[in-house]
């Protein structure tokens, strides 16, 4: 048992001659003291918590129903949810309309302009491919590129071979391309 008190008051001896180095004792004792209530803060927090936890307390449902109608708040919502249906009330507006109706409101597409096979894959500029769905100004500078190292196109398929263009993104501009 001595060994340990000796132990723990050359620890304490330690960092007492570790803190004198950097602190003045008036700092010293407002940090313990600023640690101290932090500590205490957090036990009684933590403390409070567990006590209510394990034992709540009991309330009267009855107090319960009166408190909540004489909450104002609670008061409104209830008055306009019992005289509008009540999942009218708690949607917006935009919400009541089926997504596919609200799709076709909103959308503005690239292929709202566009006419089956009006774009010719040899033939087109970047204006023009930019009009087509997934392609940007770099794709579109990419294709340009392909075209002009190995020449025409042969096939709408040989787009495959320029970098970035697979199967998913041909097949949404497939029917607004041609050859020639």
């Amino acid at each position: 048992m001595s060994g340990i008190r000796d132990r723990l008051g050359g620890i304490r001896k330690r960092a007492g001659a570790i803190a004198a180095q950097l602190y003045t004792p008036r700092e010293l004792r407002a940090l313990i003291l600023f640690l101290l209530t932090g500590v205490a803060i957090l036990f009684f927090r933590f403390g409070k918590q567990v006590y209510f936890s394990w034992f709540p307390t009991q309330r009267n449902p009855n107090e319960i129903v009166s408190e909540k109608k004489t909450d104002s708040l609670f008061f409104a919502l209830s008055a306009a949810a019992n005289t509008r249906d009540s999942l009218f009330f708690s949607l917006p507006e935009d919400s009541l309309i089926p997504a596919s109706m609200r799709a076709k409101m909103h959308s503005h597409s690239k292929e709202d302009g566009l006419s089956p096979h009006s774009i010719s894959l040899n033939l087109g500029t970047k204006e023009d491919f930019i009009r087509l769905p997934s392609v940007g100004p770099a794709s579109a500078e990419l294709i340009l590129e392909y075209r002009s190292e190995r020449g025409s196109f042969r096939s709408l398929e040989e787009l495959k071979n320029v970098h970035g263009f697979g199967d998913t993104r041909i097949e949404r501009m497939k029917r607004y391309l041609k050859l020639n």
